[in-house]
């Protein structure tokens, strides 16, 4: 059998309407015994404001062969989210500082999924099942507000680059010649950064990917589960932290106990000092004129500044360092059971029980992850995220 599909849908969200609402907030006792009101410091366009609103259209192909044992289902979406609404900074001289509007933005996410199952053996005594998945998607800028979201600094926010551009200072490095990539340490012999922000990556995984497997043999089941990602950038916190703290088993260094037995500056970054000459750039962060002059670095600085300028991400957020930078890249056995059914032969000399099994269940059995080591990249964020937790236990069904 071959089936083509198509759907088309659109779907809009109203703010809420405290948020659309001008509303007074109170202070009780704010002079003495007097109480207070204050007005608003948002405006307020109701008559103006649309619901934001995403239009997704979907085409796909399914094709079942071999008597259903083996399915093939392809399809393509696009999804178009515009008018988004959000509270845009203002002059504070209107007496306001921010409007609730919408803006021009407009964001594209296209994508493909692809999942095949398929029975390879199938016996009276003995089949396998197994279902594979995988699928892709980009976000892109259709439309940038010119007014709202635009910016001379950020090039990365305009028609055709991706949505999810990875943001940060890079450190300073060299761009070219005989030290390009070096970094360039300062006068304290401490870590530089670029003057603006710029792109080091992309949050979206390259694709995804699952299996599962049953595998039956007379009354034995197994089953297993696995699934990751590969590609894409996420901040590692819990890493960052460990080396701020020390607590990070690499940073146990000679420089380090050196630190600890008679302070002062005992590390020497690797990377170059200047020696002479200036840089000049545009408001985007390329250079216009660069006349700098290295050496390979030469000043000592203690090894805990070091490492807490190259690491130094925030516990309130934000984007890490490209040190703490991590591709999210990972493979887990989610799932992993063994299952013994109760022949039916046996169930029948005990009156009621109809059926009957017992497995032995392992979930979040093994994970493997190209750069994190100590926190699980899972989430698209990482931020303070325990361990996975490994579970083991046994199920009892009993039908009657």
């Amino acid at each position: 059998m071959l089936k083509v599909r198509s759907s088309w849908t659109r779907a809009k969200d109203i703010p809420d309407p405290y948020a659309i609402n001008s509303v007074f907030t109170t202070t009780p006792g704010i002079w003495n015994t007097l109480n207070g009101a204050s007005a608003a410091s948002s405006l307020y366009d109701i008559a103006n404001i649309r619901p934001s609103t995403a239009d997704t259209y979907e085409v796909g192909l399914q094709g079942m062969f071999f008597k259903k044992r083996l399915t093939l289902d392809v399809s393509y979406y696009k999804k178009r989210a515009y008018d988004p609404i959000v509270d845009a900074t203002i002059t504070s001289a209107s007496g306001y500082t921010k409007n609730l509007t919408n803006t021009q933005d407009v964001i594209d996410r296209k994508g493909w999924e692809v999942a095949l199952t398929a029975t390879p053996i199938k016996k009276a005594d003995l089949q396998w099942d197994v279902a594979v998945n995988w699928s892709t998607y980009k976000r892109v800028w259709a439309k940038v507000d010119p007014i709202y979201t635009a910016r001379e600094n950020q090039p990365w926010k305009a028609e055709g680059e991706r949505y999810d551009a990875y943001v940060g200072r890079k450190f300073l490095t060299v761009p070219s010649g005989e030290y390009a990539g070096q970094y360039i340490f300062n006068t304290s012999g401490r870590l530089q950064k670029e003057p603006v922000d710029a792109v080091f990556g992309y949050s979206d995984p390259d694709w995804i990917w699952g299996v599962n497997s049953t595998l039956r043999y007379k009354n034995w089941s197994l089953f297993i589960s696995m699934d990751g990602i590969v590609g894409g950038l996420s901040s590692t916190r819990t890493e960052s932290y460990l080396w701020q703290s020390g607590g990070h088993p690499d940073s146990v260094t000679p420089e380090r106990a050196l630190d600890v037995a008679n302070g002062g500056s005992n590390f020497i970054g690797d990377g170059v000092k200047l020696v002479s000459g200036t840089v000049t750039y545009d408001t985007a962060g390329n250079i216009l004129t660069d006349d700098r002059v290295y050496a390979p670095n030469d000043i000592a600085t203690p090894y805990w500044r070091y490492i807490k300028d190259l690491h130094g991400s925030s516990a309130w957020g934000g984007t890490g360092t490209t040190a703490d930078a991590y591709e999210r890249t990972f493979l887990k056995l989610r799932e992993l059971s063994i299952t013994y059914t109760v022949p039916n032969s046996f169930l029948d000399k005990l009156g009621p029980l109809k059926k009957a099994s017992i497995s032995f269940i392992g979930q979040n059995v093994l994970l493997w992850a190209k750069d994190f080591k100590y926190s699980d990249p899972d989430n698209s964020r990482e931020d303070f995220a325990d361990p996975s937790v490994r579970y083991l236990g046994t199920s009892i069904k009993l039908s009657f």
